[in-house]
């Protein structure tokens, strides 16, 4: 007899996630080990219980998602990552899945959708780890610079102020700022600060 796929659920929602616990033990194949609602949890949970599935949602309090996924990643490659979120947001879901993320789901998906995404995720091999990180490493998504007007946009400086502190013309700046605007999908200042932070970009 196969033995039931293992699942953690993370999500600060107690209703929410009661539903999905629900969902998920109607279906033999499935057995949900452990619930959380903090990366913290995330933590002590998958370290402890070993799960072949983490289904998380992105706006848990603690640290971002894409760290979260990072670190589940390097410490325990056997668990395959789910996200669940309300985010139809394209950004997200590339730097999610660029951090090792095996699938992205919005909440608004069919009870049906979440089965099979849990059933069939797997972690990816240690080779794709590798050529993944390597990928990252070459090509992320802000510069160098960009990450550096971000901090300080994220202060609350103004554009003249950053140049100052950069030593770059304030039309330089602009250009800096239009394009993480681009990059991050990003309509305002404090809307790129955010999905930064989401991101885990500011480290």
């Amino acid at each position: 007899m196969t033995r039931a796929r293992s699942v953690v659920v993370i999500d600060d929602h107690g209703l929410f996630r009661e539903g999905v616990h629900s969902i998920l033990t109607r279906d033999p194949a499935l057995h949900v080990i452990g619930e959380g609602a903090t990366s913290d949890d995330v933590r002590s949970l998958v370290s402890e219980l070993h799960p072949d599935v983490l289904l998380l949602d992105v706006d848990i309090p603690g640290a971002p998602a894409g760290t979260t996924v990072r670190w589940v990643r390097r410490t325990h490659p056997n668990t395959a990552v789910v996200i669940l979120t309300m985010h139809a947001d394209r950004v997200l879901e590339a730097q999610l899945r660029a951090a090792g993320a095996t699938d992205y789901l919005q909440k608004t998906a069919a009870s049906a959708d979440l089965l099979h995404a849990v059933k069939t995720a797997r972690p990816l091999t240690p080779d794709a780890l590798a050529t993944d990180v390597s990928d990252r490493e070459s090509s992320p998504l802000l510069t160098a610079r960009e990450l550096e007007v971000l901090r300080l946009v994220a202060l609350a400086f103004s554009n003249r102020e950053i140049g100052l502190q950069l030593t770059l013309a304030e039309g330089t700046v602009k250009r800096h700022v239009s394009n993480i605007f681009t990059k991050l999908e990003a309509t305002s200042r404090m809307g790129a600060v955010r999905r930064a932070a989401t991101l885990g970009l500011f480290g």
